[in-house]
This record gives C-alpha cells, structure tokens and sequence, in this order.
C-alpha cells in the first residue's frame, strides 16, 4: 500500500491499468491464497475461516472511509490497514471463533504477503521511496508529473520499496518456518521483524506526505507500539529485546529531534520553497535558515545558506547542500554561518561534487 493519496500513484501503466493497481490486486490475490491454504494446513472451522477471510479487508474499506470522510482524500496507508485488519480479525474471533490466535496468524500473513508485490507497486510509481543515496533508483519527469518531487528528479534514492518487499517476503516465511506448530508465533515473528525493519528504514524515507510527531514518522511510533504489544502478549527474549530496542531507539531520536530537524524532509520542502521565493528577496525557513540567490556571471547561480541556529554547523549546511543539489560546488562564506551553494541552474540533477575555492574564481568571496 502506499503512504499517499491513490491519485498520486497512477503510473506507470501496465496497458491501460495502473501498474500500482495492477499489483495491488495481484497481492490481495496471493494474500487470499495462503489465507486458503493455511486455513486448510490448520484445519480451522468454518467460523474462523469466514472472519480471518473478511475481517481484514472489510477493516480496510472502513478504513479508508473513515479516513476519507475526515480528510477529504483517499489515503491509504500500510501501517493503519495492517494493524486494524490484523486487530479486527483477532477480536472478532475472540468473540465469536474458537482459533483467535490462529487467525490472527492468517490475517498477518496473508496482509505480509499482499504487502511483497504492494511494494513493488510502490516502487514502479515512485511513491514511498527513499532519500538520496551512493547507489539506487532513479526517477525521471514522468514520475514528477505525478509528484514526485522535481529536486529529486534523475538522482539515486534509497529502494525502500524493494528492501521492505523482500523483507516481508522473509519473515512470512520465517513465520510459517519457525511458527508453524506454535499458534500465534507465526503473527509475533512477522510483527516483530516488520517493526525492526521499517522503523529503521523511516531513516532513510524521502516522501514528505507523512505525519510526523516529536521527531518521529507515524510508521516508527506504530512500529514501537505494536513491538511493545507483541512483548506483552508473547513475552520472551525475542519480544522484550525488540520492545526494549525500539523503546530506546524512539527515546534517542525524541531527544535529538531539534538536532535532526534541520534535515527532515518537511523542512528541505521548506528550504526548497524558500528557494523559490528568494528569486526576488532573501527568504528564511522557520527553523531560522535564510537563503538568497545570485547569478553569476559564467550563468551559474549562487545560492548563500546562512543560519544563526544552535546546531547549524559547516557540516549541517553542507548535507543541506547536498539533498537539495545534485551536482554543486560548496565554498564557505567568510562570515561565520553562512555557505555558498554553486550550481549551474536550480534543480540540476547529476552526481554531486565539491570544489572548494570555486567560488573565489567567479567572484569574491565575502
């Protein structure tokens, strides 16, 4: 499922049929065939068979109404379907089954296995991808039609789709493997594992349409809690370390969120539409960041990053640099704080590079 609007996800295309779509179906498919076989494998009564097969997508179409009545958008996301359809199975069956835990296995595994070609869906339309990294995938103008973020365009980006479709393909496995006999241990694996994973790789996220509190994603306060619950409900080594380990990774980061702020994604947004903006007069972010543009006589343009903020640093500006342009030139300003970013337009894609002194060439440095 994708963390944004559906009408942000509707190409490429397979035919005349959204690639997204296409394997959104194709995963729900898959999905109701190990719920069929594992419904068999266990021998589970017609009772519980009924709910952990309606349970779950009911819970999503409620869902995405609710949601939608709120909002005014359709909005899926993975996280909020996962764990009201894996909640909704279990607690129906508690009421009305004889195998809550056994169904709640089902329902977990089979959303698990929906989620391995949900993500490759992910990955073809350019939603739910990640930050700039050494090696990755690149997205070009059709995706940026579509929104994806124009300052990103033509760079290498961390394949989070990819990574999480291959993990969730493992711990379903690792799940039926290890769990087999043991009802509910299948689910405990799955949750647990899938916790780890996408808390850390919220990290290294770059779509921006995402809510965020005390520094964190949604998707890692989430993976905490439901890390937590699975400790609660299954207490063992296993469980308490995973609990314990998200509990103190949360505790750091809602400590350095005023550290990291300069570098999360609402505020490159930001800095990028102060960007815009400085076109005509210096702009300044709320977090105290102004910049200003210049344009060079050899037509390029110089971009001066400057900041009085605690924590605003050489090195904090120079990552600035590096996430908003791809291939720049960075020169430190003679006044403490501030920072010229050189580039041959703005939004040039391109491997990024650094050539101190730059600058002094093209005019002098103040």
């Amino acid at each position: 499922m994708a963390d944004l609007a559906v009408t942000r996800c509707a190409e490429p295309r397979i035919r005349k049929t959204s690639t997204y779509t296409v394997l959104g179906f194709a995963g729900y498919g898959v999905g109701s065939l190990l719920a069929a076989a594992l419904f068999v494998a266990w021998q589970l009564p017609l009772v519980d068979r009924l709910i952990a097969a309606f349970a779950p997508p009911l819970a999503f179409l409620a869902v995405v109404w609710l949601v939608r009545a709120i909002t005014g958008a359709e909005r899926i996301v993975f996280y909020q379907i996962f764990v009201t359809g894996v909640l909704a199975a279990g607690l129906v069956d508690l009421a009305l089954g004889s195998q809550p835990a056994r169904v709640v296995d089902i329902a977990t595994l089979g959303i698990g296995a929906f989620l391995v070609l949900g993500r490759l869906g992910c990955f073809a339309v350019a939603c739910c991808h990640g930050r700039p990294a050494r090696y990755g995938v690149v997205y070009g103008a059709a995706h940026v039609d579509l929104g994806f973020w124009a300052r990103w365009r033509g760079r290498r980006l961390w394949p989070t789709q990819l990574v999480e479709s291959v993990a969730s393909l493992a711990l379903v496995l690792a799940g039926l493997a290890l769990g087999w006999d043991q009802p509910g241990r299948p689910a405990v694996i799955y949750i647990v594992g899938y916790a780890l994973i996408r808390f850390a790789l919220e990290l290294v996220r770059g779509d921006v349409a995402r809510p965020h509190r005390h520094g964190l994603s949604e998707a890692q306060w989430v993976a905490t809690a439901s890390a937590a619950a699975c400790a609660i409900w299954q207490p063992g080594g296993a469980t308490l370390g995973a609990a314990l380990a998200l509990g103190l990774a949360t505790s750091i980061l809602v400590a350095r969120r005023h550290a990291r702020a300069l570098l999360a994604l609402p505020h490159l947004h930001e800095l990028d539409r102060c960007c815009r903006a400085a076109t005509q007069a210096r702009a300044e972010t709320s977090l105290g960041v102004r910049v200003s543009r210049h344009d060079l006589p050899d037509g390029r343009v110089d971009w001066v990053l400057s900041s009085e903020r605690p924590g605003w640093s050489p090195a904090a500006a120079r990552r600035l640099a590096g996430l908003l342009w791809a291939r720049h030139e960075l020169v430190a300003g003679r006044l403490p704080g501030v920072l010229h970013v050189i580039v041959d337009e703005p939004g040039l894609v391109g491997p990024a590079r650094t050539e101190p002194g730059s600058l002094d060439r093209a005019r002098g440095a103040p």
